[in-house]
């Protein structure tokens, strides 16, 4: 199950990586509200995964003293799931194709899947909490690129 997991995370680091590539035609002009809500909620999306990891890390140094790195590895990879859902759910907003709606609904299942603790402990033990931290890095890095990218192209429109 380790290796479906991390095969997931790599095809929506891919599949993220193409579908921001491709022109985002908006088939819809917004409202500037709509418009600086939709900026805003993509800037917070950029920081929310290093946020929950330093909320994480607070948490562990105050109360939370046992298995401190493997939570900090299971809020890092759980984090870039949640923010690849919230990234495509805005752009899914924005442009109204299935496409995005699909990959989205997809990475809110793996999302939900992987919050408990319990189901990354179980798949991700030793070693292997290593190689999720480096997937974990990779989709955040990727996202990160992606968000600068459509942030671009929704401020020059």
């Amino acid at each position: 199950m380790m290796f479906l997991m991390l095969a997931i995370s790599l095809g929506l680091l891919f599949l993220i990586h193409y579908l921001s590539n491709q022109k985002i035609q908006y088939e819809v002009n917004f409202p500037s509200s709509k418009k600086r809500f939709i900026i805003k909620l993509l800037q917070f999306i950029k920081f929310a995964p290093v946020i929950a990891l330093l909320v994480l890390l607070v948490l562990i140094l105050s109360t939370l003293h046992t298995k401190a790195g493997i939570r900090l590895s299971h809020a890092w990879y759980a984090a870039q799931f949640w923010a690849y859902y919230t990234f495509l759910y805005c752009i899914y907003m924005m442009t109204k194709k299935k496409l995005f709606l699909l990959s989205m609904i997809f990475s809110l299942f793996i999302a939900i899947y992987i919050t408990p603790f319990f189901h990354f402990e179980n798949q991700f033990t030793g070693y292997n909490v290593f190689v999720a931290d480096i997937f974990g890095t990779l989709m955040f890095i990727n996202l990160w690129m992606e968000i600068s990218r459509v942030l671009v192209q929704i401020k020059n429109k």
